[in-house]
């Protein structure tokens, strides 16, 4: 019988060795991508997550909005403090960012928290005026225009933008 260690005392064993040395390192290098691709994987499924939720609570404060809006029976200028007037600005979606961020100045519109959304959800409304053409006929109500924006902000900022029309 052979002695089961003599392979390791000539050149076969060296080789042996050898490659056993560069598979195990061959599987190193293999499970550390491995482990980089699923952290990454981790953090884009978690980011989807966190977005996915901000829409979902931005559009649920901007619904809310719509909710005020159907309550009201007649608006009255400057006596809604959630709702700024913007005749003719059809272009605020540039600019609804910064009024968010900036200081409020007498007679700005406040935006207003939502129910849902842990503090983070907010809503304001731009009316932009009676709708183009709606006004002529006196015998019927005239139908104003709105947008309604709804932001949500928890780790990441997401904002929608309704479009509205209603008749008084």
């Amino acid at each position: 019988m052979k002695n089961p260690g003599a392979f390791l005392k000539n050149d076969d064993g060296a080789m042996m060795i050898i490659l056993s040395v560069m598979v195990l390192a061959l599987l190193t290098i293999i499970s550390i991508s491995a482990l980089k691709t699923a952290n990454t994987e981790v953090k884009i499924a978690s980011n989807e997550y966190m977005h996915q939720q901000n829409f979902y609570y931005a559009e649920a404060a901007a619904i809310e909005a719509v909710d005020h809006l159907e309550a009201l029976k007649e608006i009255a200028e400057g006596s809604i403090n959630w709702m700024m007037t913007r005749t003719g600005a059809t272009n605020f979606d540039d600019q609804i960012f910064d009024f968010w961020k900036a200081e409020k100045e007498p007679g700005d519109a406040i935006p207003n928290r939502a129910s849902l959304g842990h503090g983070q959800a907010e809503w304001i409304v731009v009316h932009h005026g009676a709708l183009s053409g709606s006004s002529l006929d006196m015998s019927k109500p005239t139908k104003h225009v709105f947008s309604i924006y709804g932001k949500s902000s928890n780790k990441a900022w997401v904002m929608i933008r309704l479009g509205y029309t209603k008749a008084y």
